[in-house]
């Protein structure tokens, strides 16, 4: 008879193995190196029987036999088998994951072909649009990218924890908060730690609309203005990728948050140089070119490269809206 387990219990069962196969295992564990006779004579099991779970043993990776007349059969080390078994069901895991994923896109792609109401989903009431919210997150695999401004459906004074989950699993959030966010201190507090961790965070004036967007494959926005008590949920269609447009627009003209190398904190708003802020007042004053020229000593073209350099930076159109901007921000 082969050796029981001491438990009674087939302990690799949750790995796939079953339990003949383990007791097969543990037998060549106590007489490594036995032939298929020699183990049919430890056995109950049929030599036919046996032969095919050495087979499967091996295809399993959990024994090795050599090219002898006879073969000899002999198992590798449990602890090595464990992390093999291990490996090999978290790649089916993947590919179950990947599967479903696709079949529930077919699914829902001939569901928008037959429904096409099914493109976008009206979520009514706070706690039902706080519901959806969170199970978007969780759902998310690359991304989650995000206009924040205000109202809110909850406390903005409450972090993200979700967020901060799905960023310590690799999902990447880009984040671009208006100056009426950060003017929360509990929320500005909030995008320096959440920058901290890993968020990409960004900063503009006036964003089109509160959106969140995950994977590109939906998105969250509200339908009256900033309330967000009716939001829409827009699933792959035209709209989804207009959307996905215009936070990339708006990505791409906001203003990094910045981090102080020394003190670690963040700034809201670039740090400008004593001549920065002496420009951005003569700009503020609508001089042109060659009269700010006249007035810092430097020639029109070196001004005309601070301008467009700070006009990049401030995310202003023009020079005079540049200095509005900065002297609203206290920065002049």
């Amino acid at each position: 008879m082969f050796p029981a387990n001491a438990a009674g219990e087939n302990p690799f069962a949750a790995l796939g193995v079953t339990a003949s196969q383990q007791t097969l295992y543990t037998a060549l564990l106590h007489n490594p190196g036995s032939t298929l006779s020699e183990l049919t004579q430890l056995s109950q099991e049929p030599r036919p029987r046996l032969a095919e779970l050495l087979v499967e043993l091996e295809a399993l990776g959990m024994v090795g036999v050599d090219s002898a007349a006879d073969p000899t059969y002999f198992p590798y080390p449990p602890d090595a088998v464990v992390e093999t078994l291990i490996r090999r069901r978290e790649t089916e895991f993947i590919r179950a994951r990947i599967e479903a994923k696709r079949l529930s896109g077919d699914l829902l792609a001939a569901e928008q072909r037959t429904n096409p109401e099914k493109l976008v989903e009206i979520i009514d009431g706070l706690d039902a649009v706080v519901q959806r919210y969170e199970q978007v997150q969780r759902g998310a695999v690359e991304q989650v990218k995000a206009i924040d401004k205000p109202p809110y459906a909850v406390d903005p004074a409450r972090p993200n924890e979700i967020e901060r989950d799905r960023l310590a699993s690799g999902v990447e959030y880009r984040v671009i908060y208006t100056p009426e966010a950060l003017a929360i201190p509990e929320r500005l507090e909030m995008a320096r730690h959440d920058s901290g961790i890993g968020e990409r965070a960004r900063i503009l004036e006036n964003p089109p609309a509160k959106l969140v967007i995950v994977d590109d494959e939906m998105a969250l926005m509200p339908l009256q203005g900033d309330e967000p008590g009716i939001t829409a949920l827009i699933r792959p269609s035209t709209l989804l990728d207009i959307l996905i447009g215009v936070f990339n627009t708006c990505w791409e003209q906001a203003t990094p948050l910045h981090v102080d190398d020394e003190s670690g904190t963040h700034d809201v708003w670039p740090r400008l140089s004593d001549a920065d802020r002496h420009l951005l007042t003569l700009l503020a004053a609508g001089l042109k070119d060659e009269a700010v020229a006249r007035h810092t000593g430097m020639g029109a073209r070196t001004v005309s490269r601070h301008v467009a350099r700070l006009l990049r930076t401030l995310n202003a159109r023009t020079r005079f809206q540049a200095g509005v901007h900065a002297a609203r921000r206290g920065l002049v």
